[in-house]
């Protein structure tokens, strides 16, 4: 493992995980410093900090790490594509669900990862941008799930922008109760929340095609895993295109049963739609909430997805087969 030409920004949320996420970013760096490289450690203290952070300090590094959550590195690649030429990125997964990580197979230990960033390959990753209707920002929400200004809600995502049942729990979920129940809160928040499942009268434009409809659950996808439950076979994830999956009302409590255990057996029909798109639209009457990377990405009447094809490279040690 020879790091001696890499100079690396590493950013840590202290917040992240429930075991100690500054003392794993301290074993990684001390890895990556023994292996020659340079590095220059940044500690978060607040929402929106790693978007700062890597916009200001990566134009200097041949390698950005975020250490944290999906959503610690969602603010990492935020800031980097607004850069013009970013640098590759790295992945110390220490969240509490971390869908990246289980999508590419990211190790936790910060000694392999170290060595995975080192050795590892570049892999082009598409990147998601949102657009749409002027975004509001819900003051029903825990402190510390929301930023104070529109202006600072996430332009970009990595793998997941979704709206309706069950999306709200990434971000709903208070920090104390991630720390000390770590996956189980994610399970407990989403059982309290079935009740309050109801479709949305939706406007949904795929790549030109009308898919318009009633709905409990949209997404737009570039991962084999969702929630650390739903899976999905088959996602290419730097071929330019989304997964987009669009899930029906039930008619009854049995159906909604049906339709949950089709999600987690990966099975689609008439009720569960999954199609491949680039550009998506969704439109609704009243404004939506959506969720992007687990955290809030806004409220708006009116949502425009893009894939923004191989915008950044993950360092990775395995990367899957590149389509291109």
């Amino acid at each position: 493992m020879n790091g001696s030409d890499e100079n690396i920004l590493v950013i840590i949320n202290p917040k992240a995980g429930r075991y100690g996420s500054v003392s794993a970013a301290g074993k990684l760096c001390r890895e990556l410093r023994q292996a020659g490289a340079r590095v220059n450690e940044i500690t978060t203290t607040g929402m929106g900090d790693a978007r700062k952070i890597a916009f200001n300090q990566a134009p200097n590094h041949s390698l950005v790490v975020a250490c944290g959550g999906d959503g610690t590195l969602s603010e990492v690649i935020s800031g980097l594509m607004r850069l013009p030429s970013p640098p590759d990125v790295g992945f110390l997964p220490i969240g509490s669900t971390c869908d990246v990580a289980r999508t590419f197979g990211l190790p936790s230990n910060p000694v392999k990862a170290a060595r995975g960033m080192l050795n590892g390959i570049p892999y082009p990753l598409d990147i998601g941008q949102v657009t749409g209707s002027q975004a509001s920002i819900r003051q029903d929400l825990p402190q510390g799930t929301v930023p104070h200004e529109a202006d600072q809600l996430p332009e970009y995502f990595s793998y997941v922008a979704s709206f309706g049942a069950f999306t709200e729990i990434a971000y709903a979920t208070r920090r104390q109760l991630k720390k000390s129940l770590g996956h189980l809160a994610y399970v407990l928040k989403g059982l309290q929340s079935v009740g309050s499942i109801r479709p949305f009268e939706t406007e949904v434009i795929l790549d030109g095609e009308d898919y318009s409809g009633h709905y409990i659950f949209g997404g737009v996808l570039n991962s084999n895993s969702v929630g650390g439950l739903v899976r999905l076979d088959d996602v290419i994830l730097d071929d330019g295109l989304f997964e987009v999956l669009l899930v029906k009302p039930p008619r009854n409590v049995g159906q909604t049963a049906r339709l949950v255990s089709q999600l987690l057996r990966r099975k689609t029909g008439n009720d569960i739609i999954r199609r491949r798109a680039r550009d998506i639209s969704f439109r609704f009457i009243e404004p939506v909430s959506f969720t992007l990377d687990g955290e809030y990405g806004g409220t708006r009447k009116s949502w425009q997805v893009t894939n923004i094809k191989q915008a950044v490279r993950l360092r990775l040690q395995d990367p899957p087969k590149a389509t291109s």
